[in-house]
């Protein structure tokens, strides 16, 4: 069996944590997989999208092609690409392919400040859910925005970057905790996310006063914070897809995170890591609100956001009855979420063999 795989590759722990668990739930299914991976910035987007191209580069050979996880679908900075967006896929290209195409828990990438999609890009988005074997989406809120863009329902499941066969036992007490930054070298996605110089000052403040550690996911990450788990050098081996697994586990090494990135939140829980999710995203927000990590969700936003995150911190690890709430909410969760991603992944090996 010879499975095309295409996602972001070697950029970003989480989009590699998303991959790697998508081709381990694949696995399950389908014996002897021979897994080719497609990055889609050197495959895809050099070429602008071209159709041609892509078809060409998808009909080699292969019993299917897998797209995701990670938040792929995106319009902002796609708008010349022939599909009109992030993913390069429409009907044509769709209807051109002699194998099934899949997307696995892919998330809609909405920058504040920066949100929408155009009407071409949407068609083309409806086009390929429309269009293909099998598509779902992360349960942050991209549903939602998918039915807004779309006027179409999709299959929601859990991000990849949630669902692990391993996990940290639960703490009676928290000792180590870490910090997730979340930056970009776009100045104006960077002003979106903290609306001022003064709040980054605050939040690297935050950070020193409570000894936190750095875990960055991206060379992006490396801005204003000093302790970082691992330095530049590090993080370029392990970005390496290969390394994903232990990098990844580095997480259960804390007793808690206050996590910024959309995957430093969903890894954290998934490896059943409590934490304080800092939103500077709607997608981190939402994740809380739509999955009931609402009371440990502080956004930016708030005018109190520095106090605000200052107690829900302070209580994560001195309060018992908070943590072990935490707890709670994430055991009931994860049941339904590993039920939810085993399906779909199954439902789509069926299509296969």
């Amino acid at each position: 069996m010879k499975i095309l795989h295409i996602g972001s590759y070697n950029r970003n722990l989480g989009d590699n944590a998303a991959l790697y668990n998508v081709r381990l739930e694949f696995d399950k299914f389908i014996k002897d997989i021979e897994w080719e991976s497609s990055d889609i910035h050197e495959d895809f987007w050099t070429k602008r999208n071209d159709q041609e191209l892509t078809i060409k580069k998808l009909n080699q050979g292969f019993d299917c092609v897998v797209v995701g996880g990670g938040g792929l679908i995106e319009y902002r900075g796609y708008e010349s690409h022939d599909t009109k967006y992030k993913l390069p896929f429409n009907k044509r290209v769709l209807e051109s392919i002699d194998c099934p195409v899949f997307f696995v828990g892919l998330g809609i990438n909405y920058f504040r400040g920066l949100e929408g999609f155009s009407d071409e890009a949407a068609l083309s988005l409806k086009e390929t859910f429309l269009h293909s074997s099998g598509f779902s989406l992360r349960n942050d809120g991209s549903e939602a925005i998918f039915r807004n863009i779309t006027g179409l329902k999709s299959e929601e499941i859990p991000d990849p970057g949630l669902i692990y066969d391993f996990e940290s036992p639960d703490k009676q007490y928290i000792t180590r905790s870490l910090i997730q930054p979340a930056f970009n070298n776009n100045d104006k996605q960077n002003q979106g996310r903290y609306g001022s110089s003064e709040n980054i000052i605050s939040l690297v403040g935050f950070a020193e006063d409570n000894h936190l550690s750095a875990f960055p996911h991206t060379p992006k990450d490396f801005k204003y914070f000093k302790n970082f788990l691992v330095d530049k050098l590090e993080m370029s081996e392990n970005l390496k897809f290969k390394n994903t697994l232990g990098f990844t586990k580095l997480y259960m090494c804390f007793d808690s995170v206050v996590a910024m990135r959309g995957h430093g939140q969903l890894i954290s829980i998934g490896l059943n890591v409590p934490g304080i999710y800092l939103s500077t995203q709607d997608k981190v927000r939402d994740f809380s609100f739509l999955n009931g990590f609402a009371k440990y969700n502080v956004d930016i936003k708030q005018e109190n956001w520095l106090e605000t995150l200052k107690v829900k911190h302070k209580n994560l690890t001195v309060d018992k009855d908070y943590l072990e709430e935490w707890y709670s909410i994430r055991h009931k969760n994860m049941k339904v979420w590993k039920d939810k991603f085993n399906s779909f992944i199954e439902s789509c090996a069926k299509k296969i063999n």
